[in-house]
């Protein structure tokens, strides 16, 4: 079943998503219409990634790359499109995560001295975020090749190496806490970044089943959100399905978590509660 329309009073200026690592378009358009169905008419901005992108590139340079699409949720679009004041994000994995918080970085360099912070007003995180482990980013890289087994028994070993020398160096000359991994957990939490952390509800949804996101680091970011910022959280964990893949098979759920998360703060935006909601799906 497709989700049903929205029934509250005010809807989102715009819906972001944040792709997963090397999302294709045919798996990105599922949840393009889906919020379509949620909220028609609400315009929807996409941010893809790939996992060189993810790995080697700097923040610098993800960050400039993003330029303008800051420049457009801060100003407005050509012809007079009026400024995005009430975003609904919703990040998938880590590639997502780590992109919307890259995404935040170039919105506050684009407010220059005016120092603005990205108005997300509600969180939806999916399969993220989770921490640094070795086996899960070379899991990611593997799922991120190309079907043509040629290139996947060149390309995995290739990047499994590049990877493992990536993570090696940041192990030993930056640290284990300024991993990409760890960099955007703490990041989503940011009262720099976000201009209402604190009032903004969110919800993850997770699964027992991922073998790239371990469940127990999404729930625990869930957890501590909640106690140390008084952050909403929903928690939702599946049990069967796979990494972000959570909401086939179980539409109602999923979709029913995303609309209880704009309706949240749309019910009471601002209001600061410490509280966390768990529901397991079976």
């Amino acid at each position: 079943p497709s989700p049903s329309e929205a029934t509250h009073t005010h809807t989102p200026d715009l819906i972001l998503i944040t792709s997963w690592t090397g999302a294709l378009p045919k798996h990105i358009a599922k949840y393009t219409l889906s919020y379509n169905q949620l909220y028609p008419g609400v315009p929807l901005m996409v941010i893809t990634t790939t996992i060189w992108d993810l790995a080697l590139h700097t923040n610098t340079t993800k960050i400039a790359a993003l330029a303008p699409a800051a420049h457009y949720l801060l100003h407005g679009g050509p012809g007079g499109a009026p400024k995005k004041d009430k975003i609904l994000l919703h990040a998938f994995s880590e590639g997502g995560a780590h992109k919307a918080v890259c995404l935040a970085r170039a919105y506050l360099l684009a407010s220059k001295d005016a120092n603005v912070r990205l108005p997300i007003r509600a969180f939806v995180f999916d399969s993220t975020p989770g921490t640094p482990r070795y086996a899960s980013n070379v899991a990611a890289f593997k799922r991120s090749l190309p079907r043509n087994p040629a290139a996947r028994a060149l390309g995995l070993p290739i990047g499994a190496s590049v990877l493992g020398v990536t993570w090696v160096l940041f192990i030993v000359f930056v640290g284990y806490e300024n991993n990409l991994i760890s960099e955007t957990r703490r990041a989503l939490n940011d009262e720099a970044l976000w201009v209402d952390v604190r009032g903004a509800p969110r919800t993850y949804l997770f699964s027992e089943r991922d073998d790239l996101i371990n469940w127990r680091d999404v729930e625990r970011h869930g957890v501590e959100s909640a106690e140390k910022l008084g952050v909403r959280s929903l928690l939702v964990r599946f049990r069967m399905s796979g990494h972000c893949g959570h909401a086939r098979g179980n539409e109602g759920v999923y979709w029913g978590a995303v609309r209880r998360t704009w309706e949240a703060w749309d019910a009471g935006a601002g209001a600061v509660a410490d509280e966390v909601m768990g529901v397991r799906v079976g």
